[in-house]
């Protein structure tokens, strides 16, 4: 089989076998669109990734015809679970509410949804940009993609604004110092993950990308061309910057904190830089 999906032929097999089940959840001649989200349509995927399949469409069968084809999607991903591939599903959403919320988002409106399995929320455009299209008679994903490029200064400036507000606020905030004297590991640990994430959306939105989402954050900004100095190796310091309890570690919690900061500060300068233009 040609690679008219993914380099992987298993993979190829796995997604003509289901695009029949898939289709048959759309109703009569509606428009419809089937892409492959997560990891595979960032093209960071591993033997570990998973198929995230996406359907779009405003005309979905019901009642007894959409419980068989739910119950056909099982059985496709028991067949390939078999075959050690794991296929988390098919997402249905209607082609409207998508139109919809990607117009708000677009505009500057940054509304993630509080869904459990996204970290920080689900963005919407995150999910939109990255995925893979499989099949698109209509132009639905492929048009979405396209108002999606370039990168909306509204967009910019609403996600600059939200996430420098918070690394302004924390950066100097003096409950933030005492919990580094108490050594106060769970807030710590809350903290620096949420403001190492403000730090990556001003980054992506200064260098024009779309978040990637909770995973593969330090690959992408790898090939940012508008980020500190050694990025990657300070991100990670930072996170994850000894063994809690272990000899030597006593100030490791004062480190993290400056490293932080000083982190912080240039990213502020260059976020008010790119503001400025």
């Amino acid at each position: 089989m040609a690679n008219k999906y993914a380099a992987d032929p298993k993979i190829n097999e796995l997604i003509e076998y289901c695009l029949p089940t898939i289709r048959r959840l759309v109703k009569g001649a509606g428009r419809y669109s089937i892409t492959i989200g997560g990891s595979r349509g960032k093209k960071f995927s591993d033997g570990q990734s998973d198929v995230d399949f996406r359907l779009y469409s405003n005309d979905f069968v019901e009642g007894a015809n959409l419980d068989n084809g739910i119950a056909d999607v099982r059985k496709f991903m028991a067949y390939w679970a078999e075959r050690g591939t794991l296929i988390d599903g098919v997402w249905m959403r209607t082609i409207s509410d998508i139109d919809g919320a990607l117009n708000r988002w677009l505009s500057g409106e940054i509304i993630p949804e509080p869904l459990v399995w996204a970290v920080w929320g689900y963005c919407l455009p995150t999910d939109i940009y990255h995925q893979q299209i499989i099949e698109d008679p209509y132009g639905v994903a492929e048009e979405w993609k396209r108002r999606m490029t370039p990168y909306p200064r509204a967009l910019r400036d609403a996600v600059l604004k939200k996430h420098t507000e918070s690394l302004n606020y924390w950066k100097d905030d003096y409950h933030y110092r005492q919990k580094v004297d108490r050594k106060d590991v769970i807030f710590l640990a809350s903290l620096s993950a949420r403001l190492a994430h403000d730090i990556m959306q001003v980054l992506c939105a200064v260098n024009g990308v779309y978040f990637p989402g909770d995973g593969h954050n330090v690959s992408i900004a790898g090939r940012f061309a508008i980020k500190p100095d050694r990025f990657e190796e300070r991100i990670g310091a930072i996170l994850y910057p000894g063994v809690f309890g272990a000899p030597g570690a006593a100030d490791i919690f004062l480190s993290q904190y400056n490293a932080l900061h000083e982190l912080i500060a240039e990213v502020l300068k260059i976020a008010e830089k790119a503001s400025a233009q």
